[in-house]
């Protein structure tokens, strides 16, 4: 799910390198040439999302050297590939590409020259091949995550700056990856490589070495517990629609999060003298919910930033400051890049983060294990769930009632089930029918709803490609409400949180301007031409009713005949500020 625009494979056939490359999605139309015959001992592959040049064959992945010797896969961006380029091509070196990844390859090869001494002369691991890849590495300014091979050996290397690497040991066997599903089916045993280390691999075994200094690094072996089943469709047209299906369960095993990990939690945030909630897109919206229930249930002030921000208030944060960092993949640049600043002014960090291993675990004071289990679907839904529930659980720790938090999401879980039953999912798909000839759309939400509304909007815009905002209500009349007019549709969320009435008075000032107003609401209101129910749930609705617009985002793709999975110009993890 890290690329769809292009892809590409290269092995190592004893001494010829035999590759492929094709624009397109990979799987899902004819190939261009028979691999039947495709194989090799050492192969790399790389699904392409494109940043630096355009869609075509002769950018896609992988790369070579002048002298087709070293190929090199990578996501992440080379920062300063102009500069290396420039240089290289004063050298000799001619590239076939408009893309940054490239340079990766021709840097290698002249950083070979160098240490073409110590080639041995029997096939095997060459320390100069090792030497100049990690000499060729600290030349590099940016990120990346690379696959690298070298034709005259059996040697295949890993690097990882930035972006996330995750080397999986099988029986005689190896496999790199961005992320554990690539090779679930494989094997579960993994090590996750750290910032600046490579992974040296050969037919004797591995090891991982600190690309700065070159030391070798002793690994840790962690087991996944994820089942591969979990991350398949299983029988679904998408992952979306698995994914969303499987909330309830998200729910359940929210409520079985162990107490001691909620204890610290709870207890790190009393201590806090300020608390900051850090995240992007999604999470953000989560942690938004997260700050407004923690004031109103627990009387602790937090505010939510966007991690793409935070470093512009960094120099204000003091050691007894609490950064709580909300992220699906836990590798989202920008979430890191606040962790430093936090740590920098001796701020502590407490991670929501949903993949065991990540960087954002690893660098965090403390985290929590967010339990969506794998998602593959490039717009998040289970992962929002399952921070809000987990939101959720913090608070009931903090209040000192756990038992009440328990009871609170199982009733939750309830109401999801609900939203997800045959007959809701019905009146859904007919609606969504209507809303896919829409240009705009717009939702409104107060109190815990607004991080809703907003949440609503992003999905529907993400996946539908339609214009979608979400507002405050309160906002509506300083200067949204101008974007009203007769058939615009309006979603507006309703808790039986205190702010009802408030918001039913926005429905019926859009309506008054031609709005068609739908209500997700737990009670009915002639205000809305459309009503999608949920419990009475006050300041807890949100769990339930944000699953009418994951569904109602999913159908109007599938209306629009678009890729509900793989949406364009999207990353499922940003790993580039």
């Amino acid at each position: 799910y890290r690329g769809y625009d292009s892809w590409g494979i290269a092995a190592n056939n004893d001494g010829k390198i035999d590759f492929h490359k094709q624009v397109g999605k990979i799987g899902q139309f004819e190939l261009k040439r028979d691999l039947s015959k495709f194989s090799g001992p050492i192969c790399i592959g790389h699904t392409r999302w494109a940043t630096h040049g355009g869609v075509t064959e002769t950018n896609s992945h992988p790369h070579f050297s002048c002298d087709k010797r070293i190929v090199v896969v990578h996501n992440g961006i080379v920062e300063n590939y102009q500069e290396l380029k420039e240089k290289l091509e004063k050298k000799g070196h001619k590239f076939a590409s408009q893309t940054d990844t490239e340079v990766i390859a021709h840097l290698i090869e002249e950083n070979l020259k160098s240490t073409q001494g110590t080639v041995p002369k029997s096939r095997g691991q060459s320390p100069s091949f090792v030497e100049a890849v990690r000499k060729s590495l600290n030349e590099l300014e940016g990120s990346y995550a690379l696959g690298i091979l070298d034709r005259d050996q059996n040697i295949l290397i890993g690097a990882r700056k930035g972006s996330p690497l995750v080397l999986g040991v099988g029986k005689n066997e190896y496999f790199l990856a961005s992320d554990v599903p690539a090779f679930l089916d494989k094997t579960n045993k993994v090590v996750f490589l750290d910032e600046y280390q490579m992974a040296v691999i050969n037919d004797k075994g591995h090891k991982i070495l600190d690309i700065k200094n070159g030391k070798t690094i002793t690994p840790k072996i962690s087991t996944i517990s994820w089942s591969l089943a979990a991350a398949q469709k299983g029988g679904h047209p998408h992952f979306m629609i698995k994914e969303m299906l499987e909330q309830p369960t998200v729910i359940e095993k929210t409520i079985a999060t162990d107490p001691k990990e909620l204890v610290k939690a709870a207890t790190m945030i009393k201590k806090a003298k300020r608390v900051y909630i850090v995240a992007c897109g999604t999470a953000l919206h989560a942690g938004m919910y997260g700050s407004y229930l923690l004031a109103r249930e627990n009387n602790i002030m937090i505010q939510p930033i966007s991690a793409g921000e935070l470093p512009y208030f960094g120099h204000l944060l003091k050691k007894d400051d609490l950064i709580i960092c909300v992220s699906q993949s836990g590798e989202t640049a920008d979430v890191l890049e606040a962790v430093r600043s936090a740590h920098k002014n001796s701020a502590k960090v407490l991670a929501l983060v949903n993949v065991m291993g990540s960087s954002l675990m690893r660098v965090a004071d403390s985290s929590i294990l967010t339990k969506a289990g794998p998602e593959i679907c490039v717009l998040s839904t289970k992962a929002y769930v399952s921070q809000l529930a987990m939101f959720v659980m913090i608070s009931s720790y903090l209040a000192g009632k756990p038992a009440e938090g328990k009871k609170i999401l199982l009733e939750a879980k309830v109401g999801v089930e609900k939203v997800l039953a045959k007959k809701s999912l019905d009146n859904i798909k007919k609606l969504a029918k209507r809303l896919a000839k829409v240009p705009n759309l717009y939702s409104l939400g107060r109190g815990m709803n607004f991080p809703n509304a907003m949440e609503a909007a992003l999905k529907i815009k993400e996946v539908s490609y339609i214009h979608a905002e979400g507002f405050a209500g309160g906002d509506l009349k300083h200067g949204p409400i101008a974007l009203i007019e007769k058939g615009v549709p309006v979603l507006v969320f309703v808790a039986d949180d205190g702010t009802d009435k408030e918001i039913i008075s926005n429905a019926m000032e859009v309506k008054a301007r031609g709005a068609e107003v739908i209500g997700i609401s737990f009670e009915d209101n002639q205000v809305f031409e459309t009503y999608l129910p949920v419990q009475k749930s006050g300041v807890y609705t949100p769990i339930e009713s944000i699953v009418y617009a994951q569904l109602l985002a999913y159908y109007i793709a599938l209306e629009k005949k678009l890729d509900p999975d793989k949406p364009r110009n999207l990353a499922k993890s940003v790993t580039v500020k």
